[in-house]
């Protein structure tokens, strides 16, 4: 089904859902959207969905499509092609969720807080990812799996998640300047992604933890394999100052690019290594 560009101009005059953009990079694997709605996906050039797509889209401009999220929610592929290149992005269309409700299909979500002093960044999200068991291989990006980011309440399937669109991109921009820098690493470890207020709550986290909103990742580098911090630094010993070797380099990462959240360093546990928190919430946070 094909829409002209009156088509369009209708149908963003008429909807209400917000209507975001993305631009398409090497970054953007996944796109994660609410049911029905349009998103500017722009940088394309000549790109246009090829016959496989399961998702609309229809030509904007010169550099821009507009992209049409399916009504029901799911995991659908969006298939863009040249004459030089084809990518295949993964569209996400999110179960809508009222936030006053505490439960979704029997699994556990918990009451969002009032936004942090009325920031929109901590608005409660309008839906979320439903997710069965055989979902947690999906690759929301090349180094980053379903099960690497969801939450860790125990309950059966379906379960439901969160992230967002800048929080999976910076993963990937994160992972390729720490190995610009010169740090081995293949991908991140991850210690927790996403925390519905439930879970949050029950392990005693703040009340407006960032992981509530799709963009807040406590990760560590194992190479290794045996599942704590590698030693960062060199000396022999896995102490805190691998911690810092990580923090700073996130800190560096978060001056030299677009993203702007909190970085918080955790020394090694009994029972985990040490990490280093990173989210994207919009203003300057250090602990």
């Amino acid at each position: 089904m094909k829409f002209s560009l009156v088509v369009i101009s209708t149908l963003f005059a008429c909807i209400t859902l917000p209507i975001s953009a993305l631009e398409l990079n090497k970054s953007l694997h996944s796109i994660v959207m609410d049911a029905n709605e349009v998103l500017t996906l722009d940088n394309t050039a000549d790109f246009s969905a090829t016959d496989v797509s399961d998702v609309k889209t229809e030509r904007l401009g010169p550099t821009s499509l507009a992209v049409y999220a399916p009504e029901k929610a799911g995991f659908y592929s969006l298939v863009l092609a040249n004459s030089h290149a084809e990518r295949t992005l993964m569209v996400i269309v999110k179960k809508p969720f009222n936030a006053k409700n505490k439960v979704l299909n029997n699994y556990q979500i918990g009451t969002y807080p009032a936004p942090y002093k009325n920031n929109p960044q901590y608005s409660a999200p309008s839906g979320l990812i439903e997710i069965t068991e055989q979902d947690l291989t999906r690759q929301l990006t090349p180094h980053v799996q379903v099960r690497n980011v969801i939450c860790k309440q125990v309950s059966g399937f379906p379960k439901y998640l969160y992230v967002n669109n800048d929080g999976l991109m910076m993963l990937e921009d994160l992972l390729k300047f720490v190995q610009r820098e010169g740090i081995k690493v293949t991908k991140f470890a991850f210690i927790s992604g996403y925390r519905t207020p439930h879970y949050n709550r029950s392990i005693g986290n703040g009340r407006h933890s960032r992981h509530q909103y799709g963009d807040a990742f406590d990760l560590y580098i194992d190479e290794n394999g045996d599942g704590r911090m590698d030693d960062l630094n060199g000396d022999g010993k896995l102490t805190i100052a691998d911690v810092d070797v990580l923090y700073k380099l996130f800190e560096k990462f978060q001056k030299q690019s677009r993203y702007t959240g909190g970085i918080g360093r955790y020394k090694p546990a009994a029972h985990h290594g040490g990490f280093v928190h990173i989210d994207n919430r919009g203003f300057t946070a250090r602990w």
